[in-house]
């Protein structure tokens, strides 16, 4: 091989080679490739107990989880903005490789354009001690949400540089100032169990067990509190806003410990706690110049500066103790009751017992089926009464109210729980009513319309079934109207067939057997109107009764066996008219109902034949 050929393999072999190198530097390698598609390791955000962040400026951003809430170390102490930490922590979890550069592919001034010479953002996650996430952000790529970034080597390692798709730095572009807390308390409603109001004019305490318990009113006087007003009240602090946050002097930094002798007249403290969280909230507010004014000044002793503050109703916070007060008459949970019990002058006691959720009525020495309808409206009408006015804090003398001996009494019994009986008397002059708890002092004026919901009388409170049988137990109806012959229908359960005579003779074939059993099911399960309190009238019209139905009932399903009669009597409320209304008695039961025409119309057995044809 001469020297000419040499030099010119020599050349080719170089061209190659420098080739070779420049593809590698402009492409990818396969170990590179699977990097990118691995990405970033990613950690568990909910461990995450620290956040630091510095900025090109050297202006440190540090943040500290405090139980289940943030807070500010630097660049100065607060509470910070539960909302800002976690989209940046979620943000830096979800970072994506797009793809890896190196610095030698770029000239210095094309370098400094990454912004990677000297990061915007540099950022560390901790868990505990442990560092679980570092990276480096630069500058704005020319594609939408990809930004340099740079993740730095361990020890002794080189940085690594990507192309990176994030809105991580979208979120570490936020003021530093907007990443304290803007709402002065933020804590759920459902963890407060105590309110403490402190003013010139008083303190006002208000307790309760747990979210699921009531609101008490423990002071200056002990009673139920408003759930309504309470949350309305709840409401407004919860959602005051900081506007405006300056450096506290010392004095106004640290308010002192003051009852309500020491407050200044234009001011109140405000003491929330939390049993769940074991811990309490303290703040002090200006009170606006008027209604209408949403801004005002506070400090919260939890957070070092004094804030200019926002919010709906902020005059509302000065309130009297009356205002959360419960304005309803009564609490009253009907699922867990087990007895409801209701006296008065006019009539003998009342007594109802709830079993597996059916009522019954304690009546002639025997539970009979109570109106669950009527039982349910009386509790509401307790539950949704509101109180005219509160009276009377302590009364030594109950007879201007009529509450020495009072007209009516209901007591209720909440199962494993003691009985609550609630009293109700009314003036001299039977033109003002009101009501007291046995066991609590308080008087309190009552509107008249709530009484007529609680009737003294038993036999209001009864159901209104007035028959149920089971059609298998079917054997024979009857139906008389007045002295006319009456109609007789024979029903065999086991066939499930109808025979009838009308005067003696056999006028099966003429009986529509849909509407035959329409009127079998109608008197199985026959509800009445309403139950008469005067029942003179009534047994007086029913000597001569209007209808007269029989019903013949014997052992289910059988066509044969021992039977027992039923006898059923109804008649206007009007003597030989046609009324809207009419009384009716199943024979042997002391108590007389009321029936509208249609449901007598329904049970009459008029339409069970078929019409005749015309010929």
């Amino acid at each position: 091989m001469n020297t000419r050929t040499t030099v010119i393999l020599f050349l080719i072999v170089a061209g190659l080679g420098a080739l070779i190198l420049g593809v590698e530097r402009y492409f990818p390698s396969a170990q590179e490739l699977r990097e990118i598609k691995r990405g970033p390791a990613r950690f568990e955000k909910d461990k995450i107990t620290r956040v630091e962040v510095l900025n090109s400026e050297n202006t440190p951003l540090t943040l500290v989880r405090d139980g289940a809430a943030w807070r500010m170390e630097a660049p100065f102490p607060d509470v910070a903005d539960p909302q800002h930490v976690a989209a940046l922590i979620l943000t830096l979890d979800g970072v994506e490789w797009v793809e890896r550069i190196h610095r030698e592919e770029f000239d210095d001034s094309e370098w400094q354009k990454t912004g990677l010479d000297k990061p915007r953002h540099k950022v560390r996650l901790f868990a505990g001690d442990n560092v679980v996430h570092e990276s480096w952000f630069g500058s704005r790529a020319v594609i939408e949400n990809n930004y340099y970034m740079g993740v730095p080597g361990k020890l002794g390692e080189e940085p690594a540089w990507y192309l990176a798709k994030s809105e991580a730095p979208l979120v570490l572009q936020i003021p530093t100032a907007t990443w304290r807390d803007p709402k002065l308390l933020r804590l759920p409603a459902e963890v407060i169990t105590g309110i403490t109001l402190t003013q010139a004019s008083g303190q006002i305490v208000l307790a309760r067990e747990n979210e699921h318990a009531p609101w008490s009113l423990e002071k200056p006087l002990r009673t139920r509190g408003s759930k309504e007003r309470i949350t309305e009240l709840l409401s407004t602090l919860l959602n005051i806003e900081v506007t405006e946050a300056k450096d506290a002097t010392a004095s106004s930094s640290n308010p002192a410990k003051t009852d309500a002798a020491d407050m200044p007249a234009d001011e109140i403290k405000i003491v929330i706690t939390s049993k769940p969280r074991d811990k309490s909230y303290e703040i002090t507010l200006k009170k606006p110049a008027d209604d209408k004014q949403t801004n005002t000044t506070a400090i919260a002793a939890w957070r070092k500066p004094v804030f200019t503050v926002a919010a709906k109703n902020l005059a509302s916070l000065w309130v009297q103790p009356n205002n959360l007060r419960d304005h309803l008459l009564a609490q009253i949970d009907g699922e867990r009751l087990e007895f409801l019990t209701l006296n008065s002058k006019a009539h003998p006691e009342v007594s109802l017992r709830n079993e597996g959720g059916s009522w019954y009525l304690l009546r002639h020495g025997n539970w009979d089926p109570a109106n669950g309808e009527r039982i349910a409206r009386a509790l509401s009408a307790l539950n949704t009464h509101e109180i005219l006015q509160f009276t009377a804090d302590t009364a030594a003398d109950l007879t201007p109210y009529g509450l020495d001996a009072p007209f009516q009494t209901i007591t209720w019994t909440p199962s494993r729980e003691k009985p609550v009986k609630l009293m109700f008397g009314q003036n001299a002059q039977s033109t003002q009513f009101f009501a007291k708890y046995e066991h609590e002092p308080f008087i309190y004026r009552i509107d008249a319309s709530l009484l007529p919901s609680l009737p003294t009388d038993g036999i209001k409170w009864k159901g209104l079934g007035a028959l149920r049988f089971t059609t298998f137990a079917l054997r024979r109806l009857s139906l008389a109207l007045g002295a006319n012959t009456p109609i007789i229908l024979e029903y065999n359960p086991v066939s499930a067939e109808w025979k009838a005579t009308r005067g003696g003779r056999d006028v099966s074939d003429e009986i529509d057997r849909v509407k035959a059993d329409q009127l079998a099911g109608n008197l199985a399960k026959f509800t009445v109107q309403d139950w008469a309190v005067d029942r003179s009238a009534a047994i007086e019209a029913l000597k001569t009764p209007f209808l007269t139905i029989q019903i013949v009932l014997g052992e289910p399903g059988r066509s044969d066996g021992p039977v027992r009669e039923v006898e059923i009597l109804f008649s206007p409320t009007q003597p030989n008219a046609t009324t809207a209304f009419y009384f009716g008695q199943v024979k042997g039961d002391p108590d007389i109902f009321y029936m509208t025409r249609n449901g007598l119309l329904q049970i009459a057995g008029s339409d069970i034949f078929k019409p005749k044809q015309v010929k």
